[in-house]
């Protein structure tokens, strides 16, 4: 028989205090590793963050965030404008520009941080207005945090994520003691999420289809309303700024990068996928308490937390995923057990309680050693520091000793800070579309014209120079014609001049 988790104590300390005590040691060490990683000075903290940074340097600039992919400077952005816009927005308030690409790393960095750490105590609160126990409420929000991988560190999923659980906030909240307001403002947070990242379409889609289920036929009206109003106005406001083809090319187009099993094969390798087990079963026992239930917020969970994860599954087979789409699943199964472990059936809830208690702690213990794996990435001290100052230096030699004009256009075949250093005249910065997509997203004939015809007056590389070969297409009429920091600067060579 296990003791109660709840009242028996050892050495004068309940155990679900033990629980709280080792939760929040974990998570000051993982929140510390998050504030150091804001100031290294590496550009990938995951997730292709140049793509980001990049995105939030135009608006900074006064350049269009979306534009044809298949003219210079053939951009891809990938999504929804929100997190571009909000990062843009605090930096212009803060006096950053776009061309000080270190700033804007920091700020998108940061923005992250406190989005995901807002995120966590929205996480508690939808236990605790649920009628979760405090130290189960307190272990989900910090299950919650401490899952996020790196896709969260400097993206728009953390902005997603916010609005996520923000949106499930309102409708519990609702469930509990309806009232229209709430569903206006699920509804409104539900929206952001989509136009934060696309993926946001699983939020608002989540209380519709309990909605439906249980007949709530008022409450279906007004958040179906409610929806289709302010999407309609968020898409309307966008499409007065953005021409329709073009944000289809950037937002749904650039995301076709083929079919993989690639995440699926990194979940379900044993080594890892025995941190994540749990949870799925933990899933099983949720829906199946939930639905008979007669609790409206058991029953939302019972339904909320299976189509997460399956959504999470089903998305993750895009050609480059990683394991983040599986984020809001997760943080909807820790909320749910900790709801279920306050108004579920008495009947097993001290097992319950045991298994997500130590079940959780290890998670948070797993994903707490993969982050400082991560954080460790940075490598020793000074190296960033240095490639930095060695892009900088090669910007100098392009504009003050080689006559780079502010009009003609690069093309940089590494990426480290210069690509953000030269935005506006660096060309098909995301080389990540290339890498991850199966075949051909966009035409790129403009490009090899481009390379062709002086459009493209230098090429960098940090490689020793030769033949460059990209997009199919091998080009070697391109001479080094300066060495700077390890970085090759290459022009095209000049023809022969016949002489008399």
């Amino acid at each position: 028989m296990l003791p109660a988790l709840e009242n028996a104590k050892v050495l004068g300390l309940s155990f679900r205090a033990w629980v709280s005590i080792t939760a929040v040691l974990i998570l000051v060490f993982h929140l510390g590793l998050r504030v150091d990683m804001v100031s290294q000075y590496r550009t990938e903290l995951g997730g292709v963050e140049h793509n980001v940074i990049h995105g939030i340097q135009k608006l900074l600039l006064g350049l269009p965030l979306y534009q044809d992919p298949e003219q210079l400077p053939f951009d891809v952005i990938q999504y929804t404008p929100a997190y571009y816009l909000l990062c843009a927005g605090i930096g212009k308030v803060l006096g950053i520009e776009g061309g000080d690409a270190r700033s804007v790393f920091m700020l998108s960095r940061t923005l992250a941080l406190v989005l995901t750490m807002l995120a966590a105590v929205i996480a508690y609160r939808v236990c605790r207005i649920a009628s979760a126990p405090l130290w189960s409420s307190f272990l989900a929000a910090a299950l919650v945090f401490c899952t996020y991988t790196e896709h969260f560190y400097s993206r728009p999923d953390a902005l997603h994520s916010l609005s996520s659980l923000a949106t499930v906030l309102f409708f519990v909240r609702w469930l509990r003691a309806p009232a229209d307001r709430l569903l206006i403002l699920a509804a409104l947070f539900a929206v952001l999420a989509f136009f934060a990242k696309q993926s946001g379409g699983l939020v608002m889609v989540l209380p519709v289809v309990y909605l439906a289920c249980f007949s709530e036929w008022h409450g279906l009206r007004l958040y179906g309303t409610a929806v289709a109003v302010l999407l309609g106005c968020a898409l309307g406001i966008t499409l007065l700024l953005v021409p329709p083809v073009v944000l289809w090319q950037n937002t749904v187009q650039g995301l076709a990068n083929g079919f993989s099993w690639q995440m699926w094969q990194e979940l379900f390798d044993p080594p890892t996928y025995k941190y994540y087990i749990g949870w799925h079963a933990l899933a099983v026992v949720i829906a199946v308490l939930g639905f008979r239930s007669t609790s409206p917020v058991l029953r939302f969970f019972a339904l909320a937390i299976p189509l997460a994860m399956a959504f999470g599954l089903v998305t993750g087979l895009k050609y480059g995923s990683r394991l983040n789409y599986l984020h809001e699943g997760l943080a909807l199964a820790y909320i749910g057990a900790a709801v279920l472990l306050g108004i579920g059936p008495d009947r097993g809830r001290n097992q319950l309680a045991w298994a997500f208690a130590l079940y959780g702690l290890i998670f948070m213990g797993f994903r707490t050693k993969s982050t400082a794996h991560w954080a460790g990435l940075e490598g020793p001290e000074g190296r960033g520091y240095a490639r930095s100052q060695a892009d900088m230096a090669v910007r100098d030699v392009l504009r003050n000793e080689l006559g780079l004009r502010a009009d003609d256009h690069v093309l940089i075949l590494y990426r480290d800070y210069l690509e953000h250093l030269l935005v506006g005249q660096s060309i098909l910065t995301q080389k990540d579309i290339i890498q991850y997509s199966k075949g051909p997203v966009f035409d790129r004939s403009g490009f090899h014209t481009a390379m062709e015809d002086g459009t493209v007056r230098y090429v960098i590389s940090d490689q020793a120079p030769g033949p460059i070969t990209i997009l199919g297409r091998t080009y070697d009429d391109w001479v080094p014609v300066r060495t700077v920091e390890g970085r090759h600067i290459l022009a095209k060579a000049q023809p022969p001049t016949d002489h008399p």
